[in-house]
């Protein structure tokens, strides 16, 4: 069997679905940050990782961020939720609504590792939703189930509309550690129980316009250069997210890339 392919969709694009409990979070932030951290502990597993959009000023159509899936293995669409009352903080899971392909087996999985790591107070869940037609309610899932695949999934990563939870998906170490846990359940899922070593050789595709070079691993440290043709590169070394090349001049920012 080839390497498995995952898409992943940052929910909502912009400033979106502000936090009535805590005002400086917004869900579209929290889903762009996951998102990103996530498709990099997959690729360390060695899956292969597409987004469904390349900037988070873009937006694009429920159905269609589900149906670019279309030829992967999984889906995920990164959310928090939202409710009337403050207390509720469970994660949920939305899946295929027949349970098609046993899709619930990992949807319970990942339910599991987001309430251990966040910590919640009610235990993580899976759920469907049908719409009047008697399919998938929600537009993202309609694409995903459309485009061929089985285990096509919503993760709710508890509520913004909980004070505990909200304050907890607002700090990066903590989205870092979720995604990681994430991961590696999936990773499991597949029968993959090892990360690619760090120091392994990989080459990259840049998407960005412009890429820019730094001297370490970090956005502190000082431009060295610049990569503007979106070509392809050898990775000697990773580190936070950051990846070394091989030409020795310097360091790129990870997520502005894609394994090849």
């Amino acid at each position: 069997m080839g390497k498995r392919v995952i898409c992943i969709d940052a929910g909502h694009y912009g400033k979106y679905n502000r936090s009535p409990v805590v005002k400086n979070y917004y869900e579209s932030d929290m889903n762009w940050k996951l998102h990103l951290l996530l498709k990099k502990y997959l690729e360390a597993y060695g899956f292969k990782v597409i987004t469904t959009r390349s900037s988070q000023k873009t937006d694009r159509g429920l159905y269609n961020r589900g149906y670019a899936a279309k030829g992967c293995d999984l889906f995920l669409s990164i959310h928090s939720n939202a409710c009337a009352k403050e207390s509720v903080d469970y994660p949920v899971v939305y899946r295929a609504y027949d349970n098609k392909g046993n899709s619930n087996e990992l949807a319970v999985l990942l339910a599991k590792i987001i309430e251990d790591t966040m910590k919640t107070n009610q235990k993580g869940r899976t759920a469907i939703r049908r719409g009047a037609s008697g399919g998938e309610y929600y537009g993202v899932l309609r694409g995903a189930r459309a485009a061929g695949l089985s285990n096509y999934y919503i993760l709710e990563h508890s509520f913004h509309t909980n004070t505990a939870a909200t304050k907890w998906l607002l700090e990066d170490e903590n989205l870092d550690k979720l995604a990681e846990a994430e991961a590696g359940v999936i990773a499991k899922y597949y029968g993959i129980t090892k990360q690619l070593s760090d120091t392994e050789e990989y080459k990259v595709r840049v998407k960005a316009d412009a890429l820019n070079i730094r001297a370490g691993a970090g956005a502190g440290y000082k431009i060295v250069g610049q990569i503007k043709d979106k070509g392809v590169y050898t990775i000697v070394d990773t580190k936070n997210g950051w990846g070394k090349l091989k030409s020795d001049t310097g360091w790129v920012f990870l997520n502005y890339t894609e394994k090849v």
